[in-house]
């Protein structure tokens, strides 16, 4: 017996018969005060739901209400969470705004349209906001690192790509794939696809099965050679898609009439064929999950899970639902009820087991970004001349301020950390004179603008090894800028060097006390137990006055 005939003996051994899981009743209901309308944000050991009276509402897993936050204004019916529990969503007027953890907005910035589709997260923490006909490349901090002009509404997407950018259809009939930096592949289609299925494995992302209204299957690699062919045909389809995902090599289908495919996601080739019962209704948006545990169907008329290999887990039928139930990590699905009421169904004991960090999941890949290759300067025999360095930062500072980034990003950045950590290893420079401390200082200070998570860690050293005041300063600040410090990398350093005994440097003490709140502010707890000690130490009375006086004032700023 192979491998995966013994995994689906083990599983049918495991999984519950269906007969126990037919009838369940609500774990727990919770009015709302409105209707929802977007499908719950399931993250962080909350449900976040978004009501049409504007309010974000967060609600624990025993359905205790957590916080809710107004957006006083319309707003549109889209929702995203990052894994530190940011919400983003946007009101009707355009206005993208975060909102942390515990229900505090960070920052607001006017795309100048709603969000016309969901926000997609890259594996940074950049954000992929779509709004009217653009796509707006944003950092944690919501500064627009750039943007593109589609040239046609979005009819479908974004969905991640599985290599940490983005896929989507256009009304034109262009299916389109948008990288981390603004690099696009675009794909001219005879129709405008109903579903499509990127594949991967994360990091070898490229591959999408496209799916149409008349039940027409083809398939494309944007990374293959053959791509200038144009998309491939594959098997048709008896049945209109309604929704579809891909895991690695495989896809899942929903069509029209509630039934599931299982399909080959190279060949096309259809592996199993299912009734999941879920019928659409008028303004129904379905959709797919597919993870380890098996391969979800969620509609506004019920949900269904799925084994890999098409054998009915559990099936529950939902009645007056309001918007496309969301089905959580530990096994609970949300749905929100005409009836302004939030429903808990506790549908499976399985939780799903990934590799964490600090706030749940570690992202599918990196960017590359804290480790790039060496800038297009580096060697150059005018790389440390004075008037030339000071002459590159103004350049990077323009584009980084006017939001023209994209292709430049991963050079920007080598520049920049090549130009800020020049002075901890002279001998790597012993033909060129020392960056001056303001140019390093500045460097750090754009690299804090482009924001990216996996910056953290060289800021990170930074601040830790270098003896120079002014570069410490400047390296807690950029951390403090940019927002997140998923595995504490950050925190730690500030402890070991300002909790040290003797430490008295306040120009040091200042900005570490300046970055940890806004570390706590962004990521709150766990973050914010070990950054509240590093801020009441700093506020003891053998601290200098100004010192303490900051730390005080910054302690009661979390508090409200």
């Amino acid at each position: 017996m192979d491998k995966r005939g013994a995994l689906a003996i083990l599983a049918a051994l495991l999984i519950p018969p269906l007969e126990a899981q037919t009838e369940v009743s609500a774990l727990w209901r919770m009015a709302l005060g409105g209707a929802v309308i977007s499908p719950p944000a399931v993250q962080a050991g909350a449900a976040v739901v978004l009501m049409d009276s504007g309010d974000l509402k967060a609600l624990a897993a025993d359905g205790a209400t957590l916080w809710t936050y107004s957006a006083r204004g319309r707003v549109s019916p889209y929702l995203s969470r990052s894994p530190e529990g940011v919400t983003y969503f946007s009101r009707t007027n355009g206005t993208l705004i975060a909102v942390n953890r515990v229900g505090r907005e960070l920052w607001r910035r006017d795309l100048g349209a709603p969000l016309s589709g969901p926000a997609i997260l890259g594996w940074d923490g950049r954000i992929f906001a779509p709004a009217g006909n653009r796509i707006f490349c944003l950092t944690i901090s919501g500064r627009i690192l750039w943007q593109r002009n589609l040239g046609a509404a979005i009819a479908l997407g974004p969905v991640p790509d599985h290599d940490g950018g983005i896929m989507l259809a256009l009304a034109d009939a262009t299916l389109l794939r948008v990288g981390p930096f603004g690099q696009t592949g675009t794909l001219y289609l005879s129709a405008v696809p109903r579903a499509i299925a990127p594949l991967g494995p994360e990091g070898e992302g490229g591959r999408v099965l496209i799916f149409y209204p008349n039940g027409g299957v083809e398939f494309t690699d944007f990374r293959s050679a053959d791509f200038d062919r144009g998309p491939q045909p594959r098997p048709r389809l008896e049945g209109s898609p309604l929704a579809a995902t891909g895991r690695g090599l495989r896809a899942a289908l929903l069509q029209e009439g509630g039934r599931i495919l299982g399909i080959q996601g190279l060949s096309g080739e259809t592996l199993w064929s299912a009734d999941s019962q879920i019928r659409g209704a008028a303004g129904d948006r379905p959709a797919l999950i597919y993870d380890e545990r098996g391969i979800y169907a969620l509609s506004r008329s019920g949900a269904a899970g799925f084994t890999e290999d098409g054998r009915l887990i559990w099936r529950l039928a939902l009645k007056g639902a309001a918007s496309t139930p969301s089905f959580g990590d530990d096994g609970i699905l949300y749905s929100g009820g005409e009836d302004w009421i939030l429903y808990a169904f506790k549908l499976e004991d399985r939780a799903r087991r990934l590799p964490e960090s600090g706030y749940g999941p570690r992202p599918g890949g990196d960017y590359g970004i804290g480790s790039p290759p060496p800038s297009s300067w580096a060697g150059h025999p005018l790389r440390w001349e004075e008037t030339q360095v000071e002459r590159q930062l103004e350049s990077i500072g323009r584009d980084i301020a006017g939001g023209r980034v994209a292709l430049r990003e991963l050079e920007y950045t080598a520049y920049l950390m090549e130009t800020a950590g020049a002075g901890q290893n002279p001998d790597s420079f012993r033909y060129s004179p020392l960056v001056s401390i303001q140019h390093r200082a500045a460097s750090l200070r754009l690299l804090a603008l482009i924001g990216s998570r996996e910056l953290v860690p060289f800021l990170a050293r930074i601040f830790r090894e270098d003896p120079d005041p002014v570069v410490k300063s400047a390296a807690a600040r950029a951390i403090g800028a940019i927002g997140a410090d998923s595995d504490g990398a950050a925190l730690r350093a500030f402890s070991s060097v300002v909790l040290s005994a003797g430490f008295q440097e306040e120009q040091v003490m200042g900005a570490v006390i300046s970055a940890t709140g806004a570390l706590c502010r962004y990521s709150g707890p766990p973050l914010s137990d070990t950054g509240i000690l590093i801020l009441s130490s700093l506020s003891s009375p053998n601290r200098p006055n100004y010192i303490r006086n900051l730390a005080k004032r910054e302690l009661e700023n979390l508090g409200k």
